[in-house]
């Protein structure tokens, strides 16, 4: 399998909506309090990782993709100003370092694109605090 590295992100949002229509359908079905920390792996556009976002007033979630025209579009779309709890980082899912800080890990149409299943699930599983939720 070849690893996808970068996308035309804005060819991506137009012909995506598969992709965000089983992202919403994964999202509706999540048990959250509203106040979690969610790692979104393989964010992509940003657009699911928003709608999470959305169901945690008090929360926050973090986007990563491997893609850096995928991060910048996110960002684009998804400022700060708007979106207060919501970032992104350029990072391979592969080679996660991120802090363990994380109650819920998060990816929908990523993982086929990935060699090494392992490394991701271990780095997510470093990720996530102790008794924590894997949700791909």
């Amino acid at each position: 399998m070849t690893t996808q590295s970068d996308w035309d992100a804005r060819d991506y949002a137009a012909h995506s909506r598969a992709q965000q229509e089983w992202a919403a359908e994964l999202i509706g079905k999540l048990e959250m309090r509203g106040d979690e920390a969610v790692l979104d792996v393989g964010c992509g556009d940003g657009r699911a990782t928003a709608l999470i976002a959305e169901r945690l007033p008090e929360g926050s979630v973090l986007g990563v993709d491997k893609s850096a025209s995928m991060i910048a579009l996110a960002r684009e779309q998804f400022t700060p100003a708007g979106h207060p709890n919501l970032h992104f980082c350029q990072m391979d899912a592969m080679r996660l370092e991120l802090p363990c800080t994380f109650d819920v890990a998060f990816s929908t149409a990523a993982l086929h694109w990935v060699d090494d299943h392992e490394a991701i699930l271990r780095g997510v599983r470093a990720c996530l605090r102790p008794g924590r939720r894997l949700l791909f």
